[in-house]
């Protein structure tokens, strides 16, 4: 899949804008209209706070346990579950994880896009939308 430009942006204006003042906000992911992944401040999620409060950017990552069974056991079988952090909210029905991110936003874009082809089977960035919102924690 190639890197959608409108990716490396969204995730350049995050970086830029949120950065200094170390806010939360939340980029999210759709294919074909479903949301597939959110990309968030690191800070937002205890389990992957930097010690010193530094900003970063991880990529959310959930899995309904029955309906994503496939591409939840794509995900447990790769390299990426390794190199998450598995969400405290986890339970039988939902399996969420943490992916950080490069601090680099088209190193981030590609680390995306091989994880939405290795686990969600999507090829093609043709139907990927990205929306960002500010959120309060």
């Amino acid at each position: 899949m190639n890197v959608p430009s409108q990716l490396v942006e969204v995730i350049d204006i995050a970086m830029a804008g949120y950065r200094k003042e170390n806010e939360a906000f939340v980029i999210s992911i759709f294919h074909k209209e479903e949301e597939m992944l959110q990309i968030i401040n690191r800070n937002m999620a205890e389990e992957c706070k930097a010690e010193n409060g530094d900003f970063g950017i991880v990529l959310s990552v959930c899995f309904d346990v029955k309906e994503d069974k496939d591409a939840l056991d794509r995900f447990t079988h790769s390299h990426f579950k390794f190199d998450s952090t598995p969400a405290a909210d986890s339970d039988e029905e939902i399996a969420s994880y943490f992916l950080p991110l490069a601090d680099n936003s088209e190193k981030s874009a590609k680390i995306i896009c091989k994880l939405l082809g290795k686990v969600f089977l999507i090829k093609s960035s043709q139907h990927l939308d990205f929306e960002i919102y500010e959120t309060e924690i």
